[in-house]
């Protein structure tokens, strides 16, 4: 994370302390495969990190919190992290997961050295009109892995969900994670 980008995330936390926008998030109850533990948890306001947007410009005006929740998965060496971007609108949605592949971060939750990384194409879940996923391979002590990242455009959000570790994931389990989290998501 460049030094601009960790001022704007930092600025973008104060005074985003929403225990509503927390409550929109799966549990880790919620989650399948348990037991999981909540591994960390913020929010930040929309719109406030990167380089200025229309989407992000409409969205902070509405004073929309992005809710992000990391969780680990008590037995095994499994990663979730579940991320959901309230916008002003569906258009607004689907701008910003147009360009959601240069907004994630380049290695979320995978453990080791990104060897390569690819967009793959991805049908849509439960309640997204529009989808993104990418597949990032890395390596590290054990060997190679892989770590999945999906997002849709469900109404007027972005539900992003990050799937790692082993044993690995596949793509139908990071599509019912993201249904399900859609599914929660109010409104």
């Amino acid at each position: 994370m460049t030094v601009l980008r960790r001022l704007q995330f930092v600025k973008a936390q104060i005074g985003a302390g929403n225990d509503l926008a927390l409550a929109g998030l799966l549990g880790a109850a919620d989650l399948p495969d348990g037991p999981w533990r909540v591994a960390g948890q913020r929010t930040w306001r929309t719109g406030e990190i990167g380089p200025a947007t229309a989407w992000g410009q409409r969205a902070r005006e509405a004073g929309s919190v992005t809710a992000w929740r990391y969780y680990r998965h008590k037995a095994t060496r499994r990663r979730i992290w579940i991320q959901l971007i309230p916008t002003a609108s569906a258009e607004d949605a689907s701008s910003l997961l147009a360009e959601v592949g240069e907004r994630v971060l380049r290695n979320p939750i995978g453990r080791g050295r990104r060897v390569s990384e690819r967009d793959v194409p991805a049908e849509l879940f439960a309640g997204a009109s529009l989808v993104w996923a990418r597949e990032q391979h890395l390596e590290d002590r054990q060997g190679p892995s892989i770590v999945l990242l999906l997002a849709g455009a469900v109404r007027h959000r972005v539900v992003i969900v990050c799937l790692s570790g082993r044993p690995e994931w596949d793509w139908q389990s990071a599509s019912d994670l993201a249904a399900l989290q859609a599914a929660r998501a109010p409104g």
